[in-house]
């Protein structure tokens, strides 16, 4: 056996991360600037799978000191970092940030010693015990925020000379059911928090796009708080950069080298797309097919469409039940197809009855049906214009059936 270095579905370390450096570097500009007196709050969005999670996981280890910019700056922050879950209310959010506060500030017996008698709220609201459940139907979201916001604002006053200030990073913030009042989290925390006269804390939210719609519908003015940051796909040299770092490791870890020809990271390169989940997942399959530590465009090949190879993996992870389970008509997954072919762009439905050959009504049926599912958006303000749902679904269905036709 030897150490496969690729890490599909999970968050890239920050010795492995490749790319981002415009964001990066922004990010490290606020964190230098709420360090010195001018809170900055941020929020990442993209689709999944573009990476939102690892770049967080890398923000994070620069926010608390661990990597150094390169600029030669450095940080000491207090960070909470929480994920949210789907069934998460206001009240479970709340809950979350502060026994996250716990761990962090039990981890540091110099600040621990500092703040003894600020955090007793803790027990009080019982979040470690057995009563949690009758504690938060108790307990108002209002009243939690305000002693949160409260003891945050001791914490921050106590440890002026120690920290350069606290950020709360919230993960998955678009992955609870109902709308999880980011808005007003986030608005009441940095206003009150501020009319104090301290302005090293800030907030930094993580999720698909739709977060931001979230967080206006639960407080408007709230999106004035943040500098907003789309990932885009990685660009090429970046991609090849990341399977480079790979083979690197598994240098390291399996005592030889595993080899790659141009062909065969360009193959990979390239039909990732630029998403480090595709990228991630390609790679290593790649990497669990070759038997002679020279990888070969015949390898990408046989990781791509093995048993349980990489499209078996992401079709698991992302796309089979949109794809399959919720599209039972041959002839629509020919309209998806289609779809899929005009890169990241609306498309009308009268391109899409000419080039399917179906008949208006097929496509009509089709397009309502896969608009109430939320595989296909419409264009807003512009009649009879469609896409799919997200760019990886479409890059996913381009190589499932390019594998398939490779196969036949």
């Amino acid at each position: 056996m030897k150490y496969n270095p690729f890490k599909p579905g999970s968050i890239v370390h920050p010795g492995m991360f490749a790319g981002r450096l415009t964001e990066i570097h922004e990010i490290e500009k606020l964190l230098f600037q709420t360090k010195n007196g001018n809170s900055s709050s941020f929020l990442i969005h993209g689709e999944r799978g573009i990476g939102k999670s690892s770049l967080l996981f890398y923000i994070n280890a620069v926010a608390k000191g661990e990597i150094s910019p390169d600029d030669g700056a450095n940080f000491n922050f207090l960070v909470i970092s929480v994920s949210l879950e789907p069934h998460d209310t206001y009240k479970d959010i709340i809950y979350k940030i502060a026994r996250e506060y716990d761990r962090e500030l039990k981890k540091n017996e110099k600040i621990k010693a500092t703040l003894k008698e600020v955090w007793e709220f803790i027990t009080n609201w019982e979040i470690m015990g057995v009563k949690y459940q009758k504690v938060k139907e108790e307990l108002d979201a209002e009243v939690m925020l305000e002693e949160l916001t409260e003891k945050t604002i001791s914490v921050l006053e106590k440890t002026n000379n120690t920290l350069d200030g606290i950020y709360i990073f919230i993960d998955e913030a678009d992955k609870p059911f109902s709308n999880p009042n980011l808005g007003v989290l986030s608005k009441y925390m940095t206003e009150r928090i501020h009319k104090k006269g301290i302005q090293n804390f800030g907030i930094g939210i993580i999720g698909i796009s739709s977060v931001i719609e979230k967080i206006k519908e639960s407080h408007e003015s709230a999106l004035r708080i943040f500098s907003y940051y789309n990932l885009e796909p990685l660009n090429l040299p970046e991609r090849k950069i990341v399977i480079e770092l790979g083979l690197d490791a598994a240098k390291e870890k399996n005592d030889k080298e595993t080899a790659i020809n141009e062909d065969a990271k360009n193959i990979i390169a390239r039909w990732s797309e630029g998403y480090p989940h595709f990228l991630q997942q390609y790679a290593y399959s790649t990497f669990e097919v070759d038997i002679d530590d020279k990888i070969t465009k015949e390898d990408v090949f046989r990781g791509l469409i093995m048993e349980n190879g990489a499209l078996h993996q992401l079709g698991v992870r992302y796309f089979d039940n949109m794809y399959f389970k919720e599209i039972y008509s041959e002839d629509y997954r020919k309209i998806l197809q289609v779809m899929a072919a005009h890169d990241d762009e609306y498309i009308s439905k009268k391109t899409i009855i000419a080039q399917t050959g179906l008949k208006e009504y097929t496509v009509q049926n089709a397009i309502t049906a896969c608009a109430k599912k939320g595989i296909l958006s419409l264009k807003p303000g512009r009649r009879g214009m469609y896409k799919l749902i997200s760019n990886s679904f479409r890059v996913w269905i381009l190589t499932y059936a390019n594998a398939v036709n490779k196969k036949e």
